[in-house]
Formats: structure tokens, sequence, C-alpha cells
């Protein structure tokens, strides 16, 4: 068995150590551990980069950008340079996107521009990305958003402002039933009826910049995880109000969001929403927790988090100087 020690990322976060043998965790506990381990360090379940937009790699940005302009759908500079590039081209920037942010990431979840076309170039590119697709036509076409499921982890949309609800309605249910993700961006730019969103019964959802107390409250009694992407929301002149959901009980994941904003380094994106963090006023464990149990909280929303002895585990471990989020 091997043994492993440092701070354990489980929900309740505690300093200790677990024993693994054949991928199953055969002893867990708090304090000094009972054999040398094998590493000691930040031990997590997985390192999920919450939610990413690989496609957009190879675009680089000429001036700065307003977030209509920049990621509007249908017009906005994002979508006009995903349809202006070969299909070549897309694929290969994804690949080499996605090597290097899964130099630490387990996985990563990505909302896929494209329809099926995008689902299957992301496939192309990488096995380590969750696919949440999204689908090209203007009204819902059952047999499109069925093939879209087939190839993806679920489906991931715009704010409920950029889609007529009667079009959500429908994808949301599709994707119930057929047993995969839903997830959605909410109040990123303008405040959205957040009991509306939840009534979609989505998965995790996506930024929160604009929402009120009483709709973080919501969430965190939904225990719906909201995704945090720091670098993205500054880069537009939003500051995601972390300590706010913090306080609410919102359970709380990171993402660095377009690839065309950020590094592929969710180290680096960490560290950003940990200085967000610390100046509103959160506990030092507030970016720790989002980093090494968020990912695992998005992809198990209804389930518990296993950290259990008995419960099946391939532990993701960082040394303890590896980064810094407190």
């Amino acid at each position: 068995m091997e043994y492993y020690a440092g701070t354990i990322w489980s929900d309740d976060p505690f300093e200790g150590y677990i024993g693994i043998e054949g991928g199953i965790i055969r002893d867990i506990g708090a304090g000094p551990c009972p054999e040398v381990p094998v590493r000691i360090g930040n031990i997590a379940a997985s390192i999920i980069d919450c939610h990413t937009h690989i496609g957009d790699a190879g675009l680089v940005l000429d001036r700065k950008y307003t977030l209509e302009e920049l990621v509007a759908p249908p017009n906005g500079l994002k979508h006009r340079y995903l349809e202006s590039c070969s299909e070549e081209c897309l694929v290969e920037d994804m690949r080499s996107y996605s090597e290097r942010l899964c130099e630490v990431a387990t996985g990563f979840i990505d909302f896929r521009e494209g329809g099926t076309g995008g689902a299957s170039m992301i496939r192309r590119a990488t096995d380590k990305a969750i696919v949440m697709g999204r689908p090209l036509s203007s009204d819902f076409d059952s047999n499109e958003v069925d093939e879209l499921l087939r190839l993806s982890d679920g489906i991931g949309i715009p704010s409920i402002s950029d889609v007529p609800h009667a079009y959500i309605d429908s994808l949301a249910d599709v994707t119930h039933r057929m047993g995969k993700m839903f997830a959605i961006h909410v109040s990123e730019r303008i405040r959205e009826d957040i009991d509306y969103v939840l009534s979609l019964e989505p998965d995790f959802i996506v930024h929160m910049c604009e929402a009120s107390d009483e709709d973080m409250h919501k969430c965190s009694d939904a225990d719906i995880p909201v995704v945090v992407c720091a670098t993205s929301n500054l880069y537009f002149g939003k500051v995601p109000p972390i300590r706010r959901m913090d306080d609410a009980g919102v359970p709380l994941a990171i993402g660095t969001d377009n690839a065309m904003l950020c590094p592929p380094d969710i180290l680096k994106e960490a560290a950003v929403f940990s200085s967000v963090a610390r100046q509103q006023g959160c506990a030092s464990e507030v970016a720790g927790k989002a980093l090494f149990c968020g990912g695992s909280k998005c992809l198990i929303t209804r389930n518990r988090i296993g950290w259990d002895v008995g419960d099946r585990m391939v532990p993701c471990v960082l040394d303890p100087d590896a980064i810094r989020v407190d």
C-alpha cells in the first residue's frame, strides 16, 4: 500500500494521510502518517479546470475588447474567428493548448462551440476534455441535439439573455433525459433570473459577477457550484464576488475561460482567484478548496465526494511549494 500525506482536500480539508492500494482508499486519517509516505503535499481527488473555451486558443487580440465585442454570440470576434479558421487549424491549436493545460490539470470542462462539428474536433484534439457541446441551430432540432449529446458529455450554453427560454427548456429537458450534464453562463454581464436558471437543474453555473446576495443563497440552498473565472472577469472590468458567494455557502470552482485571454495554467488562475479572495477578506482555505475540490463538485453535483475507505481514487498530489493559494 502507498501512503500520501499532507493536506487532504476533502469536503472538510485536514492534515493527515491516505493509503491507496489497487486504486482504492484502504486507510485514511488525521495526524502523522503510519508509514513513510511516497509523496507529501496537497492531495486531491482531481484538479479540474472547470470552465474553458479552448477553441479560440489561436486568436491573438489586437486591442482591448468589451464583453459584447469579443464573445457575444453570434457576431462577437471569437465567433467570427471560429467560423473563419480551418478545421485543421482549430484542432491543432486545441491540441497544443490542452497539452499545456493538462501538465497540471487532470482534465478540463470545455464549452465547445460549433455543434457536432465542434464536438468532433475537440475529441480529435484531446482525450482530457469533458465536452459541453453547443448546438448550431437557432431553432431546437432534436436530431442535431441527440447527435451532439452522443458526441459530448453534456450541453453548455450562453446566458439566458442570449438564448430564447423555450429553446433552453428543450435543451435542458433532453440533456437530463439522456443523463448528460447541463451548465450555463449566469449573470456575467447583467443580473439574470436565478429562479429560472435553477429550474433548469444545472450541474453547475459560471460567473455570477452581477448576482445578488439572494441569488447566491439560492444557489447555496440548491447545492449548485459556481465556477469563478477571475482573469477573464477582470479583463472585462468585472470583479468576481468571491467573498459574497463564500459567505452564502456557494460551492466554488475555478476556470480559465477563454484561451485567448488566459494562459493554459490552472495554477496561475488559482493565484488570481486567491488574490481577489484575499483582497475581499476571504479565509485562506477558500482558494485551495475551489482548486482542489471544485472540479469534483462540478462533475458530481448531486453526489457525495468520496474520501472514505473503499472509495476508488487515483490521487492528484502537488508538492507543498508548487502553488501558493493563500
